[in-house]
């Protein structure tokens, strides 16, 4: 027992009381301390659950619920530029790729040969040069020209004389003077002289000369166009069977390709038929304008030529294109846009609308069976995959193949 001492509390006792209340607050505070932090724990799991549940939630709506599905709302449609059509009925033609080539109009076509044989004094154009007609091609100079020329030169001297002594003679004949014979023997060798001018001239005009180039000719372009060949150098001597240059009008192009027999029916004179350059995806058209009355012996094979219709850079003579010929029973099948193809994992894929949930598309990869392709490349027959009405992305579906393949990556991964 705690006794006092001279009426105090003893100080043993005050320390015992000390001790006992330090050690209850100590309790207090570690059982408070545990309490908080189990709750702190509790409410971190349910948290953590709740997270859980709606990322799971946002990543099934947003991305790929299943392989091959893609979930897009429909703002994302309009951003990515996608557009949604309908699977439909239409004509798909069939149409035959039969080899083709394109070649100069040869009645537009000219080839320049020396009207004279000489020797080159100047080539006035380059190969591939656009020309006029007239221009001067080249200068020769020619011996046999100035032989001409001075025929001509001696011509014209002689009638100058003759008609002086005609005009002197009408002259005295007129006073009186002198013999009527006389007047007549001036008036005939004036007209011989005339004749003779005349005809050295229209010899010098049919070779394409006159008589002041001096032994000088000069080759001229007939017509207008692209110098397209050229065989001819300063210095060389040239012949008259020589071909020197070879003149082109481009803008006239034709296309020439050889059919089959069984062929023959479906092309007539007159008619439009489509064709593409190898290597290019772009249509041009041309308008037929003769057939080959027979076959060729050995091929079997008709001979069309056809005018093009319109001009591209890429149209050039001997360019290899390929002709399209439709045959005439086009008949009505399931089709899509050509668009919206895509080759996944080597198989033909269109990706469809599987279903629209508030404001959300969800899209598939569809596997589909292809049969032929229109001639103008727009549609493509569908043979199974497929349904009439089955809406489709006809527009963009690369974007769609690109973000499989992207989140494909990252599975891996």
């Amino acid at each position: 027992m705690f006794v006092k001492e001279n009426g105090k509390i003893s100080q043993s006792l005050i320390i015992s009381i000390l001790i006992i209340v330090t050690l209850l607050i100590s309790l207090s505070i570690w059982w408070s301390s545990n309490k908080t932090q189990s709750d702190e724990h509790g409410d971190e799991a349910k948290n953590t659950e709740h997270h859980d549940d709606e990322y799971g939630k946002e990543s099934h709506e947003d991305g790929h619920a299943d392989e091959g599905e893609i979930t897009l709302t429909a703002q994302q449609i309009v951003e990515q530029g996608l557009k949604v059509d309908l699977v439909s009925t239409g004509l798909v033609e069939k149409v035959s790729i039969l080899p083709g080539k394109l070649v100069v109009n040869t009645d537009q076509q000219a080839h320049v040969s020396p009207n004279f044989s000489g020797h080159v004094e100047q080539v006035k154009v380059a190969l591939g040069q656009n020309v006029k007609q007239g221009q001067t091609l080249a200068m020769l100079t020619v011996p046999e020209l100035i032989d001409q020329q001075s025929s001509l030169r001696i011509a014209q001297a002689n009638l100058d004389l003759a008609r002086q002594d005609y005009q002197r003679e009408q002259t005295l004949w007129s006073q009186g003077i002198s013999a009527k014979q006389d007047y007549q023997r001036a008036e005939n060798a004036y007209r011989q002289a005339q004749i003779s001018v005349q005809s050295a001239q229209a010899r010098l005009r049919a070779l394409g000369a006159d008589g002041n180039q001096n032994g000088h000719f000069s080759i001229k372009a007939p017509i207008s166009g692209v110098i397209s060949q050229k065989d001819i150098v300063v210095g060389e001597n040239v012949q008259l069977a020589d071909q020197l240059f070879v003149i082109e009008q481009l803008n006239d192009l034709w296309l020439e390709f050889n059919v089959p027999n069984q062929f023959s029916n479906q092309i007539q004179a007159g008619q439009k038929i489509q064709f593409k350059v190898n290597g290019s995806n772009e249509n041009y058209s041309a308008i037929v304008q003769s057939l080959t009355s027979q076959a060729d012996t050995q091929t079997g094979r008709l001979i069309v030529r056809a005018k093009l219709d319109g001009e591209a850079a890429e149209l050039r003579p001997n360019v290899m294109v390929n002709v399209l010929i439709s045959e005439p029973t086009a008949k009505s099948v399931l089709r899509v846009k050509k668009t919206a193809l895509q080759t996944i994992e080597g198989a033909d894929t269109i990706f469809i609308v599987e279903s629209e949930q508030k404001g959300q598309l969800h899209l598939k990869a569809q596997k589909v069976q292809l049969g032929q392709a229109s001639s103008d490349g727009q549609w493509l027959e569908i043979i199974s995959g497929l349904n009439a009405g089955q809406k489709y992305i006809a527009q963009g579906s690369f974007l769609l193949k690109s973000e499989l393949e992207k989140d494909e990556a990252g599975h891996e991964h």
